[in-house]
């Protein structure tokens, strides 16, 4: 094959890919891509390659050491190797085309291989007693206040389900809601702090060692007792029955 004879005259003569490149005032890569068969010279540059590597044609082309290359053969091998340059960029093309198209079949699998991962090992951890607290399906069910705004309860709601995650391992919050003002202002009396008081309903899964839940269970009534501290924000404080 061409590539195979340019590569192996080259190396007879002893230059390397720069060298021969140098030679011929065409870059180093023009020289690879011929040697790996990804391109070939044209009729013109030919016969410089021939010239520079003291061969003749035929030597590169592989034919017989005593076959003579008319300048009409010339014509014939230029267009040939215009035809096979055409071909090779066309291979080129598609193979990059392929490439791409593989590439992003394996980054989609990847993707959603890892997402099912993720999910799975999420699960796993609350079914374990391993991971947080989970709170991506909790209902919140709405109760009038004449003394909070919805904007406030929800903010102790926010502040409530952060620390579940953080706190409740195994554990599933379900609902939540605000306990109303009476409960309120009870516990508002009690700290003499601005308190508010939220109600819930948790599961349990199986749960780790060192947990007071019972596994496999739902806790209703649970209360959550905040105050709002001095920069306004809502600090979870207590929880339990009663």
């Amino acid at each position: 094959m061409l590539s195979d004879n340019i590569k192996n005259l080259r190396k007879q003569k002893g230059y390397t890919q720069e060298t021969l490149a140098q030679a011929l005032n065409i870059v180093r890569q023009t020289v690879s891509k011929w040697e790996k068969g990804y391109s070939v010279p044209d009729a013109d540059m030919l016969e410089k390659l021939a010239e520079v590597l003291e061969v003749p044609v035929s030597d590169l082309l592989g034919q017989p050491q005593d076959a003579q290359i008319q300048p009409s053969d010339i014509e014939k091998i230029s267009s040939q190797l215009a035809i096979l340059n055409d071909q090779m960029a066309r291979d080129a093309a598609r193979r990059k085309r392929n490439f791409k198209i593989a590439i992003s079949i394996v980054a989609a699998v990847l993707v959603l291989l890892t997402a099912g991962i993720v999910l799975f090992f999420t699960a796993l951890g609350v079914e374990l007693g391993i991971g947080p607290g989970r709170v991506d399906n909790v209902q919140t069910r709405y109760v009038e206040s004449s003394i909070f705004t919805q904007e406030d309860i929800q903010d102790a709601i926010d502040t409530v389900e952060m620390d579940f995650r953080k706190d409740f391992n195994g554990c599933e919050l379900t609902l939540i809601y605000y306990a109303g003002d009476e409960a309120s202002k009870a516990e508002s009396e009690i700290k003499g702090v601005e308190t508010m008081v939220l109600k819930s309903e948790f599961k349990t899964y199986k749960q780790p060692g060192d947990s007071s839940f019972n596994e496999y269970q739902t806790y209703e009534n649970w209360s959550w007792i905040l105050i709002r501290t001095k920069d306004g924000c809502w600090e979870h404080v207590d929880h339990g029955y009663g």
